[in-house]
């Protein structure tokens, strides 16, 4: 392919001169003027990919002194003038030995700062630790010597944790409730009184965030880390330490397993292409406790060989081959496949007395009898449209579910009798009644349930199903930090969820227009932990924020449709603001001159504040409208689709159906927005001239507004 090209390629990290050499291979010399660049920690590889022409090796330049300083002493003491004078030399001889090296200098910081006393003597100890020698030459083997350090230190229960992060492949981003469960699977969490096991493995793996061993990825509105991910020399020095103690078994290649019978205890698969099953039909693995699986390959591990099984995570792309075995795995406690494709759970999951955890794709359907599995505590993602009605009634004998994920397969849905329908979500409603110990429930917006909120205890509460106004239970739940409401109405019930005392994060979809076409305000008492508020409003009049109100508020999205109402007012009020996402969709129909005028006044206002919060103001001629409202009434045939500059998702273009039979030119244009994935910008072009026999809903009801 590159033989009669100009090519230019950028290899990252290579760690030996045998990969250089194979890679080379690849890469055809020519006369077209093709250039290859390479990165490596290594001098010697760094040689061989030059042909040892020196001229042609950059060297990255290492920290000055004085970066060096700022970046040890902000990580140990919050600040670089804050470090007592009796470490002040001890400390300049730890940066002197890092070389440098901003993952040195991290490490050992973050090291130091875990320990809540500073003692000289410690110190002058992790000092001594390093070697003199690294400073000159810093080496992969030095390198490791350093983070080896942070490993000596953690207490015992953390080394385990630590390790098993051996199981994830190299830059795998890691969610912390799929990491906190699997470690309580496999035993290595100690039990503390009056609180669940996964609260004490978050602990862990904050401890771990807080030494440095893991690098924070995805947090939330609360700065609290939701997942991460492994430094590759950080990995490096994980996976030798399981190969040294026999900890997780991680072949680069499925050959490697030979000779390991009765070795292994933890494996995981990276597995590509074609492979070679019988090595491991012919492995000993009745010993393995955690089972890993990732890779495009369509090859599953024979998981009859597998009898004591604690974790299984299984990834996939669209081949799935037969996953029968996992119905003998009667010590399963945690189970995860993941895939873009339809799985087929074996019937004989639901005698898996000890399952915890049970983590399946949408478009899943769950064999009959799951009010057997009463040690269930997790279940997503269960799909009310494809599972039986026995099945939506077992879901009220799990009594001990704690997070549940309810999806409802859009076109099977759509596909059954209203009185199917009905009966389906009836029978759904009175089996969450009976669950009283959830801690977070999420449901789609296709699942319309007069649900009563019966679990008090609920922290996080996803309801994307369009409710009337804000039921009226929503005010006992007194422990909700983390809400997800979407209402047709907000008036007057805005003051249920003021009161909520822990709120913490609050996002409102509000679909309708209140009757009385007065403004809605946000009242100066409530939401008095309130710091993250996002609004989107398809149809809505003019929303103020009062003086005094959700005075710890820092982050504010506002979403509205200009045709339908004004700019939010007051939002100088909210004195605590540090980020400010304002959208205006529909600016190129009446009034956008109006709403435009007022997002410059908006601008000018925040930018006088003294606090200069960061600001984002769009105002767009294309509609905002929630994925469920994309169906206007209309029929649509799409015609095309391409990539925008500088857009994560594509644009796609729709005509009318009845553009040839009819004539009419109407068409529009729909595109995912970038800042929310359950939002699209629609922008409607002429006007319909189509007879159709279909009554108009939703949007299709104001379609003379929606046409530009």
């Amino acid at each position: 392919f590159l033989m009669d090209k100009r090519y230019f390629i950028v290899i990252d990290d290579i760690w030996d001169e045998t990969t250089w050499n194979v890679i080379r291979c690849a890469l055809p010399e020519n006369l077209y003027g093709s250039m290859i660049i390479t990165t490596t920690r290594i001098n010697s590889v760094a040689r061989a990919c030059c042909c040892n022409q020196h001229d042609y090796i950059y060297k990255m330049k290492t920290l000055s002194n004085e970066d060096s300083r700022k970046l040890f002493f902000r990580r140990v003491f919050g600040s670089e003038d804050a470090c007592p004078l009796y470490l002040e030399e001890v400390s300049t001889q730890i940066l002197k030995r890092c070389g440098g090296l901003p993952l040195a200098i991290v490490t050992i910081s973050s090291l130091l700062a875990s320990e809540r006393n500073k003692f000289k003597e410690h110190w002058v100890h992790i000092m001594n630790s390093l070697g003199p020698n690294f400073e000159v030459n810093p080496t992969l083997e030095g390198m490791r010597q350093i983070l080896s350090l942070s490993y000596i230190n953690l207490p015992h229960y953390l080394k385990t944790c630590m390790l098993y992060l051996g199981m994830y492949p190299e830059d795998y981003i890691i969610w912390k409730n799929d990491l906190v469960r699997q470690w309580v699977a496999q035993g290595f969490v100690s039990k503390a009184h009056g609180k669940y096991p996964e609260d004490v493995a978050e602990g862990y793996f904050n401890e771990l965030v807080n030494r440095g061993i893991i690098q924070p990825v995805n947090t939330d509105h609360n700065n609290e880390v939701l997942s991460c991910r492994l430094h590759d020399m950080m990995l490096d020095l994980i996976i030798h330490k399981c190969r040294d103690e026999n900890f997780i078994t991680a072949p680069d290649d499925i050959q490697d397993m030979i000779g390991l019978s009765d070795k292994v205890r933890r494996l995981s698969l990276y597995l590509d292409g074609i492979i070679d099953g019988t090595i491991l039909e012919t492995t000993q693995l009745s010993q393995v406790r955690a089972l890993a699986r990732f890779g495009n390959s369509a090859y599953a591990p024979p998981l009859l060989k597998f009898k004591h099984l604690r974790v299984l995570s299984l990834e996939f792309r669209w081949e799935i081959p037969d996953l029968t075995g996992i119905s003998h795995l009667f010590q399963l406690r945690y189970l995860k496949i993941k895939t873009d494709g339809k799985i087929q759970v074996p019937s004989g999951v639901v005698h898996l007395g000890r399952l915890q955890h049970l983590i399946v794709p949408r478009r899943t359907i769950l064999p009959n009898g799951i009010g057997n599995m009463k040690s269930l505590c997790t279940l997503q993602e269960f799909d009310v449209g494809l599972n039986s009605i026995d099945n939506i009634r077992d879901l009220g004998d799990l009594i001990n579910l704690r997070d549940l994920r309810i999806c409802g397969h859009l076109s099977k849905m759509d596909e059954l009798h209203d009185m199917e329908r009905r009966q389906r979500l009836d029978v759904l409603t009175r089996s969450l009644e009976k669950l009283c110990d959830l801690r977070y429930l999420h449901m789609d917006y296709n699942i319309k349930v007069s649900y009563v909120l019966s679990s008090l205890f609920l922290r996080r509460l996803h309801m994307l199903c369009p409710f009337p106004k804000v039921p009226n239970a929503i005010g006992e739940l007194h422990n909700l930090f983390d809400l997800d409401l979407t209402i047709e109405v907000l008036e007057d019930d805005i003051a249920i969820l003021a009161q909520l005392q822990s709120l913490n994060r609050l996002k409102l979809h509000i679909e309708g227009k209140p009757e009385t076409e007065e403004k809605v305000v946000i009242c100066r008492k409530g939401f008095p932990v309130l710091k993250h508020f996002w609004l989107f409003c398809v149809r809505m009049s003019q929303l103020t924020f009062e003086a005094g109100t959700m005075p710890s508020l820092e982050k504010l999205e506002v979403r509205i449709n200009s045709p339908y109402g004004a700019a939010p007012m007051g939002i100088e009020h909210l004195l605590g603001l540090k980020e400010i996402f304002v959208f205006v969709g529909g600016c190129g129909g009446e009034g956008s001159c109006s709403i435009r005028a007022a997002l410059t006044l908006l601008r000018k206002a925040i930018d006088m504040r003294s606090s200069r919060p960061a600001a984002n103001i769009k105002c767009v001629d294309n509609l905002l409208l929630p994925e469920h409202l994309l169906d206007d009434g209309f029929s649509w045939r799409k015609y095309g689709q391409k990539d925008i500059l500088d857009a994560k998702h594509p644009r796609a273009y729709y005509r009318c159906t009845y553009r040839k039979s009819q004539g009419c030119s109407a068409t529009k244009e729909v595109q995912r927005t970038d800042d929310d994935p359950e939002l699209f910008l629609v922008l409607y072009k002429g006007k319909h001239t189509c007879i159709m026999e279909t009554s108009f809903t939703g949007a299709a009801r104001d379609r003379d507004r929606l046409v530009f």
